[in-house]
């Protein structure tokens, strides 16, 4: 499926520390602003995320889509905002584009990593933030999981070694989709091109961390869940072999929280079942 065409713009800034950035965006559609947040895989981003959600959204809102720094065409320099983990740089990222643009508060739309990264300008800075949407976040705990999915390990070593291949990808989006008659060889090839864009390789976003992950990375634990005042919504695949449902458990804790599980869904909910998803959002961003 192509991705739309919409007219593209820069916003530009620098870090606390004095690096430059910038991020690739489009906006389209008018009413409340709502902005979207794509996942960390290899390949992502905004538009190829959102594709099937930004017809019917952008109707009821100004939709802002996004390509995080690390990603697609923005600054290939997640790590330099200066945050504990990278959800925590990817909030960093969010809030210097919200800052650069003018949006005093938007609702968020986040997808895996652009989940987490919502999460976490949530929690750091609540006044900035609408509802919540998120789907299959990172950063969940699963009760007697020993170590990361196969889904978690092939991102975070797919830079990793001979670097990207379309071999390594093709198994890494496998791991996204219940339905593998979804992963068109135009995806595929859509994917792997935007993948091996030299910048990325020279700096990949997410490797593996040293150590291990820490307290950062598992912030479904982090105890300020239990005090967020935003309405949020948990769209979760009941098949998702990335971030598997069983990680939405610790963050029932949130008190405004809803959980809906999609069966016969991976880890793409808004991309395997965008119908339903997209009635899903709409209806919780105007009644939930």
């Amino acid at each position: 499926m192509a991705e739309p065409s919409f007219p593209s713009r820069r916003a530009e800034g620098h870090t606390e520390n004095g690096t430059a950035w910038h991020i690739h965006y489009q906006v389209l559609g008018s009413g409340p602003d709502l902005l979207l947040l794509h996942g960390g895989g290899p390949g992502a981003t905004g538009l190829s995320n959102y594709s099937k959600n930004l017809d019917a959204l952008a109707c009821q809102y100004r939709c802002w889509v996004i390509d995080l720094p690390g990603w697609g065409q923005s600054s290939k320099n997640l790590n330099a905002f200066g945050g504990a983990g990278p959800f925590q740089n990817g909030a960093r990222a969010v809030l210097a584009f919200m800052d650069a643009v003018g949006l005093e508060k938007a609702h968020l739309v986040g997808n895996s990593f652009g989940g987490s990264a919502a999460l976490c300008l949530a929690m750091e800075h609540p006044q900035r933030v609408d509802k919540l949407v998120l789907m299959g976040p990172g950063g969940g705990v699963v009760a007697g999981a020993t170590g990361p999915t196969e889904g978690i390990q092939q991102l975070l070593t797919y830079y990793l070694g001979e670097g990207p291949t379309l071999e390594k990808l093709q198994a890494f989006l496998k791991n996204l989709v219940f339905d593998q008659s979804l992963l068109t060889p135009e995806l595929v090839q859509q994917r792997f091109k935007a993948s091996n864009d030299p910048a990325i390789c020279a700096n990949p976003p997410l490797v593996p961390p040293p150590g291990g992950p820490g307290k950062e990375t598992f912030i479904s634990l982090d105890t300020r869940l239990a005090s967020l005042p935003h309405r949020a919504l948990f769209v979760w695949g009941l098949q998702d072999r990335v971030n598997p449902a069983a990680g939405m458990e610790p963050f029932k804790a949130m008190p405004q929280a809803d959980f809906v599980l999609l069966a016969r869904c991976g880890h793409w909910a808004q991309w395997e079942h965008a119908e339903r998803f997209n009635d899903l959002v709409l209806g919780f961003l105007r009644h939930g």
